[in-house]
């Protein structure tokens, strides 16, 4: 398969190349996912890590942001390159090895991790969400920017908008505008449980995440002022 850099081809990476090392995990660690058990989410969530990746060209810094009883006390980036180029629908390649990276070098393990992608609103009902919370064994739950997949219907009995695809409730809708979010359960959390933690823990969650996308931003431009 013919995979496209931005602005020239590359079947694969270039001779002699090796996987960056987040890579290199990440996909070691996919062969040992389908023998975990499900965790359970705790019903009070107290640690909620979000974690998102800047990036320009092959270079890109994730962050992971660790919020903990609505305070941010930890985070970390890590640095790395791309030698796995996007493909639609497969998105968990190209930016999971590096999130993952961020989340595991973090130091405390969070009970919740936020991701800037979709979970179960996605073709293969798994995005990188789902992948990545199954590879930490964390519960996880995609917030996204934008829809993928299905329609939105009107708010139910909650006050939350549905996201619906083939013929069933894939996630839910919070927001306004430019505020508008696209949330859908991945590893270990059902649609109730998706519910829940937009009810209790909505602005922590968003909130991480959001630390996570500035300090993937912040140190990204670092890297081009060295």
């Amino acid at each position: 398969m013919s995979l496209r850099w931005r602005g020239f081809r590359r079947d694969s990476a270039r001779p002699g190349e090796l996987p960056d090392e987040a890579e290199l995990r990440f996909f070691e660690g996919l062969q040992n996912i389908f023998a975990l058990p499900s965790v359970k989410l705790p019903r009070k969530v107290r640690r909620i890590c979000g974690a998102d990746a800047a990036y320009r060209g092959r270079v890109v810094v994730s962050a992971a942001a660790l919020s903990v009883n609505g305070t941010i006390t930890n985070s970390y980036c890590y640095r790395g390159s791309f030698t796995i180029p996007y493909v639609s629908g497969l998105f968990y390649m190209h930016e999971g090895p590096f999130v993952v990276a961020a989340i595991e070098r973090l130091g405390s393990r969070p009970q919740l991790l936020c991701f800037d992608a979709h979970g179960a609103a996605h073709p293969r009902s798994a995005g990188l969400a789902t992948v990545a919370g199954m590879l930490l064994g964390i519960p996880s739950l995609g917030i996204a920017k934008s829809l993928l997949v299905g329609r939105v219907e009107k708010a139910d009995s909650s006050g939350l908008e549905k996201i619906v695809y083939r013929g069933g409730v894939v996630g839910f809708v919070t927001g306004r505008g430019r505020e508008r979010r696209y949330w859908s359960p991945g590893y270990s959390v059902t649609l109730a449980g998706l519910k829940r933690i937009i009810a209790g823990y909505r602005d922590t969650c968003l909130q991480s995440l959001s630390e996570a996308h500035r300090l993937s931003a912040r140190y990204l431009d670092c890297e081009d002022q060295s």
